[in-house]
């Protein structure tokens, strides 16, 4: 029998864990057949840990203005459909009604305009009408996740600021501190926690995602941004979790998830997600760990699927020799690679005006695609360069000559060995990638 099927939990451990009061689980498993305990010889119900999922999912289900009986029947449906309804959590409830999904839209351009115009006033009362019209998690998910990547794109378009997203990212994050302030009591003992690596800065995901366990009984803790590995272990032995969980939105940070990962084994499980993972799925294989899914809706199914037993760690990718050889020889040489590529830069007109932060970022990138063993994961970061408009008048024509000082870093000082790092700038400066 799967342990998760296995009936080990009386009445009163189910009503610890989910919250849900006796008398109601006695009328939906009589009414409806959810859930379905056994019973002991003496009689006694007894519970598996899906029964207890099972629960928790009805509850979700629920929250976001559903009955006990659409609830069911929404079970029922999926089951028939032959899908795993602990995992086919409806992601938002605008997907359920063209009208409130109508309304959210109007919402979330509100709350973008208010926050480009640094009316905080006006961005409230926006989100506050998304809030009556909508589960809390929706309204999150809908009008402040999907608006902060509106505006993020406004920013890479060149149409809005950085101090414009700045702001933006600052007041979802206070609502969503609001929020968290007035979530429901924990049912589950277990704590996780929740983690942005070093280099990551986009803490609004990670922020949103500890809401949302909350809400679904998790005790998650957050720890904030831009972590050390070595602090995160730290924090084990004291916070005792089950879970830590890892976010990423960008490249770099993926180095030290995959350090976090392998430091972790045999002591406490790691979970990963962010946007960069879906983009290049390529790199969930690097990690010892596993994929929460692309949508922060889906964790707390997943966590909960996986809490009685994880599935097998799936295989990790390793890294070549001829990799290794050239990280070593990289690391070594880093600074004077840095060093000629920024003299470089400084005397060609179309790269000596671009902004300060742009050739550390890009020597970022191009140092997690080697650590991480395949250079062609900083393909993307490539083509987002390429559109990059950030609001700084950048001059036709200046990728070439950027990389082109990349390049002449790398053959100064590493020459052949350097073969990796010179083969792929090649290709993106001739245009063939």
């Amino acid at each position: 029998m799967d342990e998760e099927k296995r009936p080990l939990f009386n009445l009163k451990a189910v009503v610890r864990e989910t919250g849900v009061a006796a008398a109601t689980l006695r009328t939906w498993e009589r009414r409806y057949g959810l859930p379905r305990p056994q019973r002991a010889p003496s009689g006694r119900r007894l519970y598996s840990q899906r029964d207890i999922e099972t629960v928790r999912w009805l509850t979700l289900c629920q929250s976001r203005g559903m009955t006990i009986g659409q609830a069911v029947a929404l079970w029922q449906s999926l089951t028939e459909a032959g899908k795993e309804p602990l995992l086919e959590v409806r992601r938002t409830a605008a997907e359920q009604s063209p009208l409130q999904g109508e309304a959210l839209a109007r919402w979330r351009e509100a709350w973008v305009a208010a926050c480009l115009a640094f009316d905080e006033s006006a961005a409230d009362a926006a989100f506050g009408q998304a809030l009556a019209l909508v589960p809390p998690e929706v309204a999150c998910l809908e009008v402040l996740q999907k608006g902060l990547a509106e505006i993020g794109e406004a920013w890479y378009q060149g149409h809005a600021t950085v101090h414009q997203e700045h702001f933006a990212s600052a007041l979802a994050a206070l609502r969503v501190q609001t929020l968290l302030a007035a979530a429901p009591p924990v049912s589950r003992a277990e704590p996780l926690l929740i983690v942005c690596p070093p280099g990551e800065t986009h803490t609004f995901g990670p922020l949103l995602l500890t809401y949302l366990l909350r809400r679904a009984g998790w005790r998650a803790i957050y720890l904030g941004a831009d972590l050390p590995v070595e602090e995160i272990e730290a924090a084990i032995p004291r916070a005792a979790p089950r879970w830590v969980i890892a976010s990423a939105c960008q490249l770099p940070p993926v180095v030290d998830i995959q350090a976090l990962g392998l430091r972790l084994q045999g002591r406490v499980l790691l979970a990963f997600g962010g946007r960069i993972f879906n983009e290049l799925p390529a790199l969930r294989s690097r990690i010892a760990g596993y994929f929460l899914g692309e949508g922060l809706d889906e964790a707390a199914a997943r966590l909960g699927e996986w809490s009685a037993r994880p599935p097998a760690l799936p295989a990790i990718d390793p890294v070549s020799a001829e990799y290794r050889r050239a990280q070593a020889l990289y690391l070594e040489q880093e600074w004077p690679i840095k060093t000629h590529v920024l003299s470089l830069l400084s005397l060609h007109p179309l790269t000596r005006d671009l902004p300060n932060w742009l050739p550390e970022y890009t020597f970022s990138h191009l140092r997690a695609a080697l650590m991480l063993g395949d250079m062609e994961l900083a393909d993307a970061y490539v083509d987002w360069l390429r559109g990059l408009r950030d609001g700084f008048s950048l001059p036709a024509g200046w990728v070439e000559p950027f990389l082109e000082a990349y390049l002449g870093g790398i053959e100064q000082h590493m020459g052949e060995d350097g073969a990796l790092l010179t083969g792929w700038l090649n290709r993106h400066i001739g245009g063939t990638s």
